[in-house]
């Protein structure tokens, strides 16, 4: 997969493309991100609340509706999920030519070949988690650390405050 050709291919699409605003746009790309981060393999496990935020799109109604377009107009293939404990799945289309000869399947499954995958997993079988929402440890670690950080600078000023009766001194 080239990273730059696929954008040019799917930037050339949206100039095509009327039906397509800012917010099918921003979505395409926090979807094009996922699949970077997952190496370009479909389908990709997703989490509305992040792609929302990596997207910048505040309402679950606009969000919805532009990924059924996104959906309905070929540029990705959407199976939502509906269980909160497991991400949809979202399969993205490669829009580099060059690896795409005319009247081939333009999705790759996990095995790297251009089929379309096989049914998705039943109710009783394991979950698939999001694979975005795996935090590294060290942002977690950085996140618990600011946290102690801003609760002992507040238990800081609490005592010095006690300390002083007066407080409409400067700490």
């Amino acid at each position: 997969m080239n990273y730059i050709k696929h954008l040019t291919g799917f930037f050339e699409r949206v100039i095509k493309d009327d039906r397509l605003n800012p917010t099918h746009i921003s979505l395409y790309i926090a979807l094009f991100q996922y699949w970077n981060v997952n190496r370009f393999v479909n389908p990709i496990s997703i989490s509305r609340g992040e792609v929302m935020r990596i997207s910048k799109i505040a309402s679950k109604a606009t969000y919805h509706k532009c990924m059924k377009e996104l959906h309905s107009y070929g540029y990705v293939r959407y199976d939502p999920s509906y269980n909160p404990f497991r991400g949809s799945l979202v399969h993205l289309m490669n829009f580099d030519d060059s690896e795409n000869p005319p009247g081939t399947n333009k999705f790759k499954n996990r095995t790297g070949s251009k089929q379309v995958p096989d049914q998705l997993q039943t109710s009783d079988e394991q979950a698939l988690v999001p694979s975005i929402n795996s935090s590294n440890n060290t942002n977690i670690s950085n996140d618990s650390n600011k946290n102690e950080i801003e609760i002992k600078v507040l238990k800081r000023k609490i005592a010095v405050g006690n300390e002083h009766k007066n407080y409409n001194e400067p700490l």
